[in-house]
């Protein structure tokens, strides 16, 4: 049997040494991959206007360079619509889903997309637990349900399906992971949630205070600004 394409999409916005360490990390990927019947053809490092700009190197890299900064969801956009391979798994560049965690993902290939869930893990501090727990309310208020974990930055998209809901998402930051999987379910796609082991506390570009109300603005667009 012919094993099916993989395209790993990182966004990347000031993070030169993670960038690297996933990119000494993608053998553990090719690896899983390849057990699971998918051979990754390439890994694109979407540059989100870090400063100074991403530089990597390897036989399957490539940085895409976004001259500003314009957010998660718009470098996952990007990355997902110039990728080549049937199959778009997108990571964060800290890795706290080890890239291994793409066998439990990989189970799942009879859907649209595919959701890494860290969903009742222990661990998470109290303020942080509360906020995730009221930005879930709202999730479910914009009609967006059964997804437990919807910001779990370690996801698979089937392309071929997928496209088309890429070519439409508008939000650019933090909740496109909502709009993306709005959009599938309204077309009449099909959603999973999977549990995978999650290592936080790395780095990350969010700022609870900063971004939570951008966030619950975006869930707004959703319902009143979004209709296509």
């Amino acid at each position: 049997m012919t094993a099916r394409s993989l395209s790993l999409v990182v966004p990347v916005f000031n993070g030169q040494d993670l960038a690297c360490a996933a990119v000494r990390a993608l053998p553990s990927l090719e690896q899983t991959a390849a057990s699971c019947g998918f051979e990754l053809v390439e890994a694109i490092f979407v540059d989100d206007g870090s400063a100074p700009p991403l530089e990597l190197s390897g036989s399957k890299c490539r940085v895409i360079r976004m001259e500003a900064n314009c957010g998660k969801g718009a470098a996952v956009r990007c990355g997902a619509l110039a990728a080549k391979g049937e199959w778009v798994l997108m990571s964060d560049v800290d890795m706290s889903a080890p890239f291994t965690e793409f066998a439990q993902l990989a189970r799942r290939t009879d859907v649209w997309m595919v959701c890494g869930s860290r969903h009742g893990r222990k661990g998470m501090p109290f303020r942080r637990r509360i906020l995730s727990g009221l930005f879930h309310i709202f999730v479910w208020c914009v009609g967006v349900r059964g997804v437990h974990d919807t910001q779990c930055g370690f996801k698979l998209f089937r392309m071929d399906v997928m496209r088309a809901v890429f070519e439409r998402q508008r939000i650019e930051r933090f909740s496109f992971d909502v709009e993306l999987i709005r959009r599938v379910l309204r077309a009449g796609g099909t959603v999973a949630e999977v549990s995978i082991a999650w290592y936080g506390g790395r780095r990350s570009s969010l700022r609870i205070f900063r971004d939570a109300p951008k966030m619950l603005w975006d869930l707004l667009r959703l319902v009143f600004a979004i209709r296509k």
